[in-house]
């Protein structure tokens, strides 16, 4: 498997094809290369690496520092200098860039190797944070929807009749975004007969989603028939369930077929210490969320067993 892909800007042919070949060496992918700021920005927006080297003293109009401005900007693309000699006043310049960090030429392979990783992990470690916040932000505006939906007191005009398909998107929606899900639906488990009986009661999904809400496959079915007789003690015990389909049994598929997800996260809703139903976040490419995210997505799923069970008991 390749490894992260870096792009080189140097406007000394012979240095760029150097680190390139030295890159490659320690397991990267040599993105691209570029020996002004003007043809990188071009070529960093077609390719968008995962980390720029960038040499500080470039020919042209825009030098590394101008250059690696605008990529933060425009790409939050993790940049790292390279350079031959840096004065005060410099240094100053490069700092508002919020560089990843600096390597001197001529670069010791090793120090290249480290800094390289070390910003790799940072940039992860923040675009994760900034996810978890995200989400977190959208869960609090779903508090935010529930204590207005379960106000007590408050006079019959100001209260939401209903808890409609439109008020649970509300909900949704910026919960999906923030988390980059594909779609999101929310199934109610009814006891009936020998075994309950499952349909799909709410979704949102994003731009590229083909709704499912109407199939007749996604209205009353069980565990067993869906191939899912696993997930039923699971959801009862309330253990979330984290489902990429290529790794599921065969059997356990035909969810997510019918979804056109690739992968997802389950979880139970609980009213009243009972099962209603679960809750799936859905994914259109193979994706393994952290445990941060899934924690927020717990918090969502016993924020609307709550808010459905105050308006089920006429609050």
């Amino acid at each position: 498997m390749s490894g992260p892909a870096i792009f080189i800007v140097e406007d000394e042919a012979i240095v760029a094809s150097d680190i390139k070949e030295t890159l490659i060496g320690l397991g990267y992918t040599a993105a691209g290369m570029a020996k002004s700021g003007e043809i990188a920005l071009e070529k960093i927006a077609q390719n968008r690496p995962d980390l720029v080297l960038m040499d500080i003293h470039l020919a042209g109009e825009m030098d590394g520092i101008d250059t690696a401005g605008k990529i933060h900007v425009l790409y939050g693309i993790p940049v790292i200098y390279l350079t031959a000699y840096a004065d005060k006043v410099l240094l100053e310049r490069a700092k508002v860039t919020e560089p990843y960090g600096y390597v001197v030429k001529p670069y010791d392979e090793r120090e290249l190797h480290s800094v390289i990783e070390m910003a790799l992990y940072k940039h992860r470690i923040e675009h994760e944070i900034k996810k978890r916040d995200a989400i977190l932000f959208a869960v609090s505006s779903a508090v935010e929807w529930l204590l207005r939906v379960s106000r007590k007191g408050a006079p019959a005009s100001d209260k939401i009749p209903d808890f409609a398909a439109s008020d649970i998107r509300d909900i949704l929606e910026p919960i999906g975004l923030a988390l980059d899900a594909g779609a999101i639906g929310i199934f109610q488990v009814r006891s009936s007969g020998p075994a309950p009986v499952i349909s799909m009661l709410y979704e949102w999904g994003c731009p590229e989603y083909h709704s499912s809400l109407f199939k007749l496959e996604l209205k009353q079915f069980t565990f067993a028939t869906m191939g899912l007789s696993r997930w039923e003690s699971l959801l009862r015990r309330g253990e979330q369930i984290s489902a990429v389909v290529s790794t599921l049994p065969p059997e356990e598929r035909k969810l997510f077929s019918l979804l056109g997800a690739r992968a997802g996260v389950i979880i139970p809703i609980f009213i009243y210490d009972n099962l209603f139903g679960f809750i799936g976040f859905f994914d259109l490419t193979e994706k393994i969320h952290s445990p941060e995210e899934i924690e927020a997505l717990r918090i969502t799923a016993n924020l609307l067993g709550a808010a459905i069970g105050y308006q089920q008991s006429g609050q």
